[in-house]
């Protein structure tokens, strides 16, 4: 049996002004939806991009300089510093002043970088091979840099 419901003008006009809230709220969800999924440069997460300017050495190997290092044989390497110096047209200068055993040393590097993501590629203008390094936060670390014939991890940070 079929049951058939009146439903007065004013039910309706309650009606349809309840279908355009729903579709008002609806539509309002949608657009909060897209806007949170675009890809709009102010949220997404920041590249790590090295700041031209001088970044002072904090480490060697860990260790905060100045850092005396002893090797198997007695012999002393003193890391007492240094700084990176990295410009916005790609060029570094990496300088470094230590001690081996009574001889004292300050040396520079020098030549282009290059950067893909957080990693970070120093290219020397004197023709030895690259080296990496990696962006941490306000660090550049560079990895595995020859002192004295040894490697060492150098952290310089802003």
């Amino acid at each position: 049996m079929l049951s058939t419901r009146y439903l007065s003008p004013a039910a309706l006009v309650r009606g349809s002004n309840l279908a355009r809230q729903l579709a008002a709220a609806t539509s309002l969800v949608a657009v909060t939806v897209v806007a949170a999924c675009s890809s709009d440069s102010s949220t997404a997460p920041a590249k790590p991009v090295p700041v031209p300017g001088a970044y002072p050495m904090t480490a060697a190997r860990g260790m905060a300089v100045p850092h005396t290092f002893t090797d198997a044989v007695g012999k002393k390497l003193t890391i007492q510093g240094g700084a990176l110096n990295m410009t916005a047209d790609g060029k570094y200068t990496l300088n470094y002043k230590g001690k081996l055993n009574t001889l004292t040393f300050d040396l520079t590097d020098e030549g282009s970088f290059s950067q893909s993501g957080a990693n970070v590629t120093f290219t020397p203008d004197d023709g030895d091979p690259p080296y990496m390094g990696r962006i941490s936060g306000k660090s550049v670390v560079v990895d595995g840099f020859k002192i004295a014939g040894a490697k060492f991890d150098l952290t310089f940070k802003k």
